[in-house]
């Protein structure tokens, strides 16, 4: 099956990991992106379509173009700020071929709602709630499809953890974007007393406390692996947009086989190979609670790191996601398709 992912080809992105399920599948599979219509910067075109109507449209009149000349039998966008008309243009010329849109990212993040004004054929959603919404209110077809972790890049280290932590010798490690409110949980953490190294991308207001404990890093590839195995603890704070879903970090740092503790969310009731209040926080006192907790009992985060890193490999890989996706927009109508536009 030849596939287009419409999105970013940055590595370790949603869509580089989409895409490298895709193709160990056994799947033909590219990605499109902005650039590859205008030569501007996808920042650049990203600004311009919210303020210039017409530069909005013929960026995605162009990418419908460019999706339609490589003939696909499946069609995966994960951007959520193009044009309607990105869909309606490539059902034109073909038709039949299924348009799914993917959300990867939490419910504040739905731009001017161009994902619910386009004719998708379905709407794929980590968030429950989205999906309620959208099946229930807007009339489409949504799934739910959590998202995971790339088991061929996000590997656990050979040594053993132990090793690793003293190796590292990071007690709580914090990465991601430094929002406001990411830096204002961190920096509870650090008037408790408790040692906190913060890498990422820095964001406006970084305080002051939390800047003297920034990396100024970002994390990706073996050093990501290297560094979230050997830390004795990774803080997981979810974006405040997350309903009930997590992020995909959540995913990799279970894969990896690093110690997590992150906020409660409904969702992870089912993903879990361990007691969900063994590893979660509901309240910043009790996140310092056991971060105390398990900064002392090393044998216990070791245990419960290691019950689930085999969870997680059995359960929540990319290429489970991917299988499930294929098996909900139904490949006998793919093929069938596929069948018809080659005998007309």
């Amino acid at each position: 099956m030849k596939v287009v992912i419409v999105g970013s080809r940055t590595f370790d992105s949603f869509e580089y990991h989409l895409s490298d399920s895709f193709s160990v599948l056994g799947h033909d599979v590219s990605i499109l992106d902005v650039i590859d219509v205008l030569p501007v910067s996808a920042k650049l075109t990203y600004w311009a379509s919210r303020f210039i109507k017409s530069y909005d449209r013929a960026v995605s009149v162009r990418l419908a173009n460019k999706i339609a000349l490589l003939d696909p039998d499946l069609v995966l966008v994960v951007y959520r700020n193009l044009h309607p008309v990105l869909v309606e243009k490539f059902k034109v010329q073909c038709p039949g071929i299924p348009v799914v849109q993917i959300n990867p990212d939490a419910l504040s993040n739905l731009e001017k709602q161009q994902i619910i004004a386009t004719d998708f054929d379905h709407y794929f959603s980590k968030e429950p709630y989205i999906v309620d919404f959208l099946r229930d209110k807007v009339g489409v077809k949504a799934h739910y499809l959590p998202e995971g972790f790339n088991p061929r890049i996000h590997q656990k280290p050979t040594i053993e953890k132990a090793v690793a932590e003293w190796l590292t010798n990071i007690d709580v490690l914090v990465f991601g974007n430094l929002y406001a409110y990411r830096t204002r949980m961190v920096e509870q953490l650090m008037r408790a007393g408790i040692n906190v190294a913060v890498y990422g991308t820095e964001g406006p207001y970084l305080r002051p406390v939390v800047r003297s404990a920034f990396r100024r890093q970002y994390l990706v590839g073996p050093e990501k692996t290297r560094l979230l195995y050997g830390a004795k603890i990774v803080f997981n704070n979810f974006h405040y947009a997350e309903i009930t879903s997590v992020n995909q970090k959540y995913f990799e740092i279970n894969g990896i086989g690093g110690f997590q503790l992150c906020d409660y969310k409904p969702t992870i009731d089912e993903y879990t190979g361990v007691p969900t209040d063994h590893v979660t926080y509901r309240t910043m006192d009790e996140a310092i609670d056991k971060i105390r907790y398990y900064l002392a009992h090393s044998k216990d985060r070791h245990e419960l790191a290691a019950r689930q890193y085999d969870h997680f490999q059995q359960y929540h890989t990319f290429d489970l996601r991917v299988e499930q996706l294929i098996r909900t927009v139904g490949m006998p109508s793919v093929a069938v398709s596929e069948v018809a536009r080659k005998t007309t």
